[in-house]
């Protein structure tokens, strides 16, 4: 998701929460089957806060009914591993957090509800063409320290400021709503993850594309579900 940089969207939520199963059981038998990914929930040095999996995110919603498995496609996975030996090998005492992996279909269609309707629906991708989650090639994560105590990133992941992203970084920096030890946070993620071969979304400071989007959409084939 990216949004606009000159004002907030913050969403409303739900009157009725609600809890995906039928359609997340769905969606791990397709995934499970297909030799294209990679689970990655037991990788050593990896800890999951996977959002979507609870009613703890934007949409307000049990998107994936509590489910905490994590799949990769096996070609982000790869620059994925790299990228653990980097943190490694410079912090080791550091571990990435991982908020979302590979999207359902219907998840993505849950987020673009979100702001169906209003000046934002534009910066929400439509499941018909897919984000680059629903193909397995995007990851959203931060990184903890040596108490498991997430690094201050300035906002929480799928924050709608405009200084959520390295775009708005300078602004909110000269503002106040930014401080120099966000920004080195930030970085270090960003310097790592690209380091292993990962693409940085400008809006958001949490998201990485294995590849630019459109040599995912040439490349390769969105989930089933």
């Amino acid at each position: 998701m990216a949004f606009a940089a000159d004002s907030i969207f913050v969403p409303k939520p739900p009157e009725k929460p609600l809890r995906f199963c039928k359609a997340t059981s769905l969606f791990l038998k397709s995934i499970e089957s297909d030799s294209s990914f990679v689970e990655i929930t037991r990788w050593r040095d990896v800890k999951f806060d996977l959002r979507y999996a609870s009613f703890n995110n934007v949409t307000g919603h049990d998107l994936y009914c509590g489910s905490k498995r994590a799949f990769l496609h096996r070609d982000a996975a790869e620059k994925f591993r790299k990228a653990i030996r980097l943190l490694k090998k410079k912090y080791p005492d550091y571990h990435f957090v991982i908020f979302d992996v590979t999207r359902p279909l219907y998840a993505q269609e849950a987020l673009r509800a979100l702001v169906r309707g209003t000046p934002f629906s534009h910066y929400v991708t439509s499941p018909a063409s897919g984000s680059i989650h629903n193909f397995g090639l995007a990851i959203d994560l931060s990184i903890a320290d040596s108490t498991g105590n997430l690094l201050d990133m300035g906002t929480d992941f799928d924050s709608f400021e405009p200084c959520a992203g390295k775009q708005g970084e300078a602004e909110a920096l000269k503002q106040g709503r930014l401080n120099q030890e966000q920004i080195k946070n930030r970085n270090l993620l960003r310097q790592v993850m690209i380091q292993a071969g990962f693409i940085s979304l400008p809006s958001e400071w949490w998201h990485f594309n294995a590849y630019l989007s459109k040599e995912v959409r040439a490349n390769y084939t969105k989930v089933s579900f």
